[in-house]
C-alpha cells in the first residue's frame, strides 16, 4: 500500500498504526495520585477507574519533562508517556518519592501500544468485537479483540479523534489481525508521522522537551489553572498572568520543500523555527515554534535562504484541546 492510500485512510477511512515504541508504565499504590498531583500539571486529585486524564512533567523551571496520558484502570494507573521517555519519567517520580507507597513498572517492553484513527474507527472496533460505541472521550474500557484482553482508550491519538489499544506483547499480532478483518488499514511510521503533523499534534525532541514550557507547545488543555502547587507551578503561571509566552506553537502550509530546523523570516528579522516537516498528499506540511507576536494564523513568512513561504494556522490539536482566548 503506498503512502497515499495509507494517509486517506487514516483522514477518511479508518488506519491503525504500531506505536510500541511509546513508554507504558503501571503505577501502583495509595500515594501514586497524590503525588503525580504534586509533579504535574493538571488535576490529579481524583481519578475515577474507566477515566483518563493528560497531564504535562514539569521540571522547576516550568520546561517538559514529558507530556503524559494517565488513566484509571483495574489494579491502579495506566500511563503512556512519548518514545524513549519511560525511563526518564520514572526516574522523575522516584527523585520526588520519599516514602510514598507508589510502585512505578515499565511495561513498555512486555506490552504493546496500536493506535486507532479514522472516522470510521469505531465502526472498526464494533465489527472486531469490542464494544465501544458509548465511550466517551478520555474514557477507557477493558476489551476482547482477537480472542486477546486490550484496554481501549478513547483519545486523540495524532492529533484528533481516535482510540489507543494497549495490549499484552505476546498478542499484539493477534489484534492487528483482527483490527485488519475488520477494515482498519494498517500503515507505515511515515504515514503516521505526516498524520500527526497535519493535524498539529506535537512530539518529544521536536515541539516540546527541556528546551522549552508547556505553554509554547500549546498544552493547555493539561494545565489546570486552578489547583494547588506543582513543580513548575510558579514559573508556567507567572507566564500566563504577565502573557511573557515568547512563542507558540503554529502548523504551516508550505509553497515548496524546507526542512526541520530550517528559519522562518519575517522581512530580516527570524521569527521561528521549523520543528517537523512532510510532504502530504497536499503539498509540504509543517510545524513550527513562532515568536509570539508573529503567531497570527493567516500570516506569511519566508524561510531563510529559500523561496519557499510559510502560511500559519492553528494547529487543529491546539484548538481542540485548549481553553478558548490563549494567551
Amino acid at each position: 500500500m503506498d503512502f497515499e492510500d495509507e494517509f486517506a485512510a487514516l483522514t477518511s477511512g479508518t488506519a491503525f498504526a504500531d506505536r510500541s515504541d511509546a513508554g507504558r508504565l503501571g503505577i501502583e499504590g495509595a500515594d501514586a495520585l497524590d503525588l503525580l498531583n504534586r509533579l504535574t500539571t493538571n488535576k490529579l486529585e481524583e481519578l475515577p477507574e474507566g477515566e483518563a486524564r493528560a497531564t504535562v512533567v514539569t521540571n522547576g523551571d516550568g520546561r517538559v519533562v514529558d507530556f503524559v496520558a494517565l488513566a484509571a484502570v483495574s489494579g491502579g494507573l495506566l500511563a503512556l508517556t512519548s518514545p524513549g521517555r519511560a525511563a526518564t519519567v520514572i526516574d522523575w517520580l522516584d527523585t520526588y518519592t520519599f516514602g510514598e507507597e507508589i510502585t512505578v513498572i515499565d511495561r513498555t517492553a512486555d506490552t504493546g501500544q496500536l493506535s486507532l484513527a479514522g472516522p470510521a474507527a469505531a465502526q472498526s472496533l464494533e465489527r472486531a468485537g469490542a464494544p465501544v460505541g458509548g465511550l466517551a472521550l478520555d474514557r477507557v474500557c477493558e476489551a476482547k479483540l482477537g480472542g486477546a484482553s486490550v484496554v481501549v482508550w478513547h483519545s486523540l491519538p495524532g492529533g484528533a479523534d481516535g482510540y489507543e489499544i494497549v495490549v499484552d506483547a505476546a498478542d499484539a499480532e493477534a489484534v492487528r489481525a483482527a483490527l485488519a478483518a475488520a477494515g482498519a488499514m494498517p500503515v507505515s511510521a511515515e504515514a503516521w508521522e505526516a498524520y500527526r503533523i497535519a493535524n498539529g499534534m506535537p512530539a518529544f525532541g521536536a515541539e516540546f522537551g527541556e528546551f522549552n514550557n508547556p505553554l509554547e507547545s500549546r498544552l493547555l488543555g493539561a494545565i489546570s489553572d486552578d489547583k494547588g502547587c506543582y513543580t513548575g507551578q510558579e514559573v508556567i503561571a507567572r507566564l500566563q498572568t504577565y502573557r511573557k509566552v515568547q512563542r507558540r506553537l503554529m502548523s504551516v502550509a508550505l509553497s515548496g520543500p524546507a526542512e526541520a530546523g530550517a528559519q522562518l523570516m519575517s522581512g530580516d528579522a527570524k521569527a521561528g523555527t521549523l520543528t517537523s516537516v512532510v510532504r502530504g498528499p497536499a503539498g509540504y506540511v509543517a510545524l513550527a515554534l513562532v515568536a509570539a507576536k508573529q503567531a497570527t494564523a493567516g500570516s506569511v513568512l519566508s524561510i531563510d535562504d529559500s523561496d519557499t513561504s510559510a502560511t500559519l494556522h492553528d494547529p487543529s490539536y491546539a484548538l481542540s484541546t485548549e481553553p478558548a482566548d490563549p494567551q
